[in-house]
């Protein structure tokens, strides 16, 4: 299983290194842009694992800055990680895939539309989408309950290797 690089700052138990296994497994393409990163370690892993591929992550939290420093230090040159609001993360440009995990629960309701919509317009060849499922409601900062029916669309496509906890898919462009 991947080394992955994080802050300590949340629980990565292995339920969660599963969850971003997952996710590494279906990125394609040269350019990845990883929305609501927190502490970027599945942008950041990736980068170092990949470095080729030019990775941004975006997140309002001061966990972002410990990314940053990492990627310095570890002279991961592909990674920057920006601090700022994932509603203006548009004007960062398009990228070949968008990841949008454990984010949609965390905002108010009537803007998760927008929030994925703003990801779909920024993704060239695939947005991956990740929440909770309705069984993992351990955060009193979740916002709303996803359930797997609601993303039964012929466009989405279920991430293999997802822990039950959470609902994973992609959509390709």
């Amino acid at each position: 299983m991947t080394d992955w690089l994080s802050s300590g700052t949340w629980d990565l138990g292995v339920p969660e290194r599963k969850r971003f296994e997952s996710i590494s497994n279906v990125i394609v393409g040269d350019s990845l842009c990883d929305l609501g990163c927190r502490d970027a370690t599945l942008s950041l892993t990736y980068a170092r694992d990949h470095p080729k591929v030019r990775v941004v992550g975006v997140d309002l939290s001061e966990d972002i800055d410990w990314a940053n420093m990492m990627a310095a230090k570890l002279g991961i040159d592909n990674f920057v990680g920006m601090k700022m609001d994932l509603f203006d993360a548009e004007s960062l440009g398009q990228f070949d895939t968008v990841v949008i995990s454990e984010v949609l629960e965390h905002l108010p309701p009537n803007r998760v539309e927008e929030a994925y919509t703003l990801a779909q317009r920024m993704a060239k060849k695939r947005l991956i989408v990740t929440t909770p499922a309705n069984s993992h409601i351990s955060d009193p900062g979740h916002k709303s309950v996803y359930y797997r029916e609601q993303f039964l669309r012929d466009e989405n496509h279920w991430i293999l290797g997802m822990p039950h906890l959470w609902i994973g898919f992609y959509t390709d462009k």
